[in-house]
């Protein structure tokens, strides 16, 4: 037994012994420096169809053991908007010892407008209509491209029982943060109101405030119940776009033919800062 106890010890010191050793060479052989990364600018300023190289202009990065290591550095993940268009930037570099060095600089998108809401249909019923929305409100963003799958209804007062004007509250947000929210109007009409059918290229138009803005611009044809195109000239326009004040207005788009058949459409208008 007193043999096993001196063996047992031995064993003990030899393994002790090892581990001092190796931990030894191990601090020997680390890594004593770090790497580090600089940036020549305090924000930088992109348009929003960036490239990755865009994203690393003005970067650079160094290791006392490894030298130069612009051309390692890994472009992280973009914050949250500190306001529409401007946000952080994380960058990470790693040298031969995987030790890290990172950095987090502006990102200043030049061009970047907020998400726009698109219609693929003007929101026009009929009485006793379903007036469901859901699907005709979209959305698009300069970043993150389609939204149109995160658009929500917030709120709507619709009746297509009665004609008239009502709204229905929708809101988009883009990966940023970025919110677009909008009361859209919508209008429930009596159904010989719609004998003639004016289409436009769009239902929705953006402009900056101080833009000109044409109504004519966004007319595309006038039918008959027939399928007959008539001539555009008979549409006439009711416009309520105050192009200097931002907010949401509406055109009226009408048209009567010689037969006394008449139709009308509205587009959107909504004017930005």
């Amino acid at each position: 037994m007193r043999l096993i106890r001196v063996l047992v010890v031995i064993f003990l010191v030899v393994a002790i012994g090892l581990y001092g050793a190796g931990g030894f060479k191990e601090n020997r052989d680390a890594d004593p420096t770090l790497p580090s990364m600089s940036s020549d600018r305090d924000i930088l300023e992109v348009t929003t169809d960036y490239t990755q190289e865009d994203l690393l202009e003005g970067l650079s990065a160094w290791d006392e053991r490894d030298g130069d290591l612009t051309e390692d550095i890994l472009v992280g993940d973009f914050s949250q908007f500190i306001q529409p268009g401007l946000c952080n930037l994380s960058y990470v570099v790693f040298d031969s010892s995987n030790q890290a060095a990172t950095l987090s600089r502006q990102v200043q998108f030049t061009d970047y407008q907020s998400p726009k809401l698109t219609l693929s249909q003007p929101l026009v019923f009929t009485v006793g209509d379903d007036a469901s929305v859901t699907g005709l409100v979209g959305a698009t963003d300069m970043l993150d491209g389609d939204l149109s799958s995160l658009v929500l209804e917030t709120g709507s007062d619709i009746n297509t029982q009665e004609a008239g004007t009502y709204h229905v509250d929708v809101e988009v947000t883009n990966s940023f943060g970025d919110v677009e929210e909008q009361s859209l109007p919508v209008h429930v009409v009596e159904p010989g109101y719609q004998a003639l059918s004016i289409e436009l290229t769009s239902y929705i138009a953006y402009i900056l405030a101080g833009e000109t803005f044409d109504p004519g611009d966004y007319i595309q044809s006038l039918e008959n119940v027939s399928g007959t195109f008539l001539d555009s000239g008979l549409i006439q326009t009711e416009s309520s776009v105050d192009t200097q004040t931002p907010g949401c207005y509406e055109v009226h788009y009408y048209a009567e033919n010689d037969a006394g058949q008449w139709g009308e459409t509205w587009l959107t208008v909504i004017v930005r800062d």
